[in-house]
Order: structure tokens, then C-alpha cells, then sequence
């Protein structure tokens, strides 16, 4: 019970951090819009934040610091392409056989490209950063408790899924959506296994989550030429006169 009674200890964070989910979940639909879309990322954050000061969770179970590049590079780099290509095959699948991906059509995007994608690779690597303390808490907890596991790690990635799983999905909307969300959490579990890197996992979820924020789309009906009665009239005028 040491490891969820004190300050400095993963437990007390973890908890703390299911309990402020509970909180930022409830509270989010009664804010202000505009402070609705940062709370969230706020939440994802700053609690991991607090626990690293504190010395609740170590920087190095979160894949912060001290990490092997040459594992990183030899296996989780390849890794990453190949899961990067399921995803695209994946993609052209879904974007088919989905309704939600048709939502979008004849929408202008708000902001420029370049604004958008920056925005988007910040927001998924608050996420990601979130998901590294899960990790990083679970596996701390399990290493300095007394169950008998004999790989921490292997039980922690899937503890730490289990655990992100309801806010990730709650804070994601449309089907379509937290299809493709639960599959990032996936990949990025697989890839935080085998290489223990928080910024290689980064790169994973802003790549597949930017390959799929923008489904294929087809042309709008609005942009698409129409024929009203008055068209065609006119153009059978024009042909008569020819």
C-alpha cells in the first residue's frame, strides 16, 4: 500500500489521475466552448507533469530519458513503418465501408494546412505523454509491489491501455473515430514494448492519426454541376440556335 499512500509514490498519481479524468470527463460538456477543446489536453498534460516533479514516477518508464537508440532504431523504427503501412491499408478500408467518413464532405478546413498539422502533432503528443505515465506508474507499481509477475513491463502496457482506454474514447467522438484512436493506443502499446520510447511512440500516433483525421473524400455534391430545370433549358436554347 506504500506505492498509493505517499506523495512521491506511482500509485498516489495513478489514482489521482482516474479520479481527475472522472472529473474532467463530467465537467467538460458544462464549460465554455472554447475552453472545452483545451481542457483535455490540459488534463493530459499537466498531471504527468506534477508526477515527474515530484519524483512520483520515473522519467525513464515513461520513455522521457535514457533511452536505447540503437534498440530504438533497429527494430522500432521498422516496426513503426510497418504498422504505419497497416494503417494505410487499413485506411482505404475503412474510409469505404464507414458512414462517419463521408461527414466531412463539403467542409472548407478552418485553419492553413501547415497550422492544422501543427496542432494536431501537439495534441497527439500530449495524448501520447499521458499514455507514457500510465506506462511509466503501472510498471513502477508493479516492480516495487509484491505480485509475483514475472515481466512488469508486458503487464503494464496492457494495464496502462485498460486504463486510458475510457477517456480516450470518451473524449473522441464518432464511430469511425474511436475506431481509429483504440487502433493508435494499439500500435503505440506495441511499439512502447519493445523500445521503451516515449518519442518514437510520439511520431506513431501524429503520423497514423494525421493519415486518418482526413479520410478520402468524394466530390462534394455541392461543388458537383447541376442540372435545374433553368439550365437545361438554356442549354437547349444554345442548341437550337446552333
Amino acid at each position: 500500500m506504500e506505492a498509493f499512500l505517499s506523495f512521491h509514490a506511482p500509485g498516489f498519481w495513478l489514482v489521482m489521475a482516474l479520479l481527475a479524468g472522472v472529473v474532467v470527463v463530467g465537467v467538460r460538456p458544462f464549460t465554455p466552448h472554447p475552453a472545452q477543446a483545451l481542457i483535455v489536453p490540459i488534463y493530459w498534460v499537466l498531471l504527468p507533469y506534477l508526477a515527474l516533479i515530484s519524483g512520483g514516477v520515473s522519467p525513464r518508464l515513461m520513455g522521457l530519458l535514457y533511452i536505447d537508440w540503437v534498440v530504438s532504431l533497429r527494430i522500432g523504427v521498422g516496426l513503426t513503418l510497418v504498422l504505419i503501412a497497416l494503417a494505410l491499408s487499413m485506411r482505404a478500408v475503412a474510409t469505404l465501408a464507414t458512414s462517419d467518413a463521408t461527414q466531412s464532405e463539403g467542409r472548407r478546413p478552418k485553419h492553413p494546412l501547415w497550422r492544422t498539422a501543427l496542432i494536431v502533432v501537439g495534441l497527439c503528443g500530449a495524448e501520447e505523454f499521458f499514455w507514457a505515465f500510465l506506462r511509466g506508474a503501472s510498471m513502477e507499481i508493479l516492480m516495487v509491489s509484491q505480485f509475483s509477475v514475472n515481466t512488469p513491463a508486458y503487464w503494464a502496457i496492457w494495464i496502462a491501455v485498460v486504463l486510458a482506454a475510457p477517456t480516450t474514447l470518451l473524449n473522441t467522438s464518432g464511430t469511425y473515430s474511436r475506431l481509429v484512436k483504440a487502433t493508435i493506443l494499439f500500435m503505440s502499446s506495441i511499439i512502447f514494448f519493445y523500445t521503451r520510447n516515449f518519442w518514437l511512440c510520439w511520431v506513431l500516433h501524429a503520423a497514423v492519426w494525421m493519415l486518418f483525421l482526413q479520410p478520402m473524400q468524394r466530390q462534394p455534391i455541392l461543388d458537383r454541376p447541376t442540372s435545374s430545370p433553368e439550365n437545361h433549358a438554356s442549354a437547349t436554347g444554345k442548341s437550337r440556335l446552333q
